[in-house]
């Protein structure tokens, strides 16, 4: 065969940078001059303060948020990481308070609550199960989840819930 050649001597398609650890990461917070750091927090607070659009705050805080992380971190990906979760947080909380229109939104009553909340905790249970049997967790995953539903959807088709 021309050309041919052992797996280790051919190239990678792709070269990745090693990334930092997590706990070398939420070092340099640590390490840094917290000076910075209430500088960062007052004016993430400023931000939330100064505008009326829930949307405006989120955009103008995490942008500064990615800027401020980045700096501290020298790492866009946990830079975006830790934007990420500030940005679920800041959903969770902005649900939270408009909880009342959310639900009149969404169409949640307790009867509905507690059936996502079942699909959970079913879903869950099956993954234990199954990872005790040996199947990978990750597709493990998705195959619960969509016997969960299968399940889920059938009883729903079968037992309408009466309003």
């Amino acid at each position: 065969m021309a050309g041919a050649s052992s797996p280790e001597d051919s190239e990678p398609l792709f070269v990745l940078e090693p990334l930092p650890e997590l706990s070398g990461v939420i070092d340099s917070f640590a390490s840094f001059n917290p000076l910075f750091l209430i500088i960062g927090l007052a004016s993430a607070i400023f931000l939330l303060t100064r505008f009326d659009d829930p949307i405006t705050k989120l955009w103008t805080t995490s942008l500064g948020g990615v800027l401020f992380n980045f700096y501290i971190t020298e790492s866009m990906f946990y830079a975006m990481i830790f934007t990420s979760v500030y940005i679920l947080g800041f959903f969770l909380v902005w649900g939270a308070i408009r909880w009342e229109d959310l639900k009149l939104l969404l169409g949640l009553d307790r009867a509905r609550i507690l059936s996502i909340a079942s699909f959970i905790i079913c879903t869950w249970i099956l993954v234990v199960l199954g990872t005790a049997i040996g199947m990978p967790a990750g597709p493990g995953i998705v195959i619960c989840g969509l016997t969960t539903a299968y399940l889920w959807w059938t009883y729903y088709s079968l037992e309408p819930a009466r309003v």
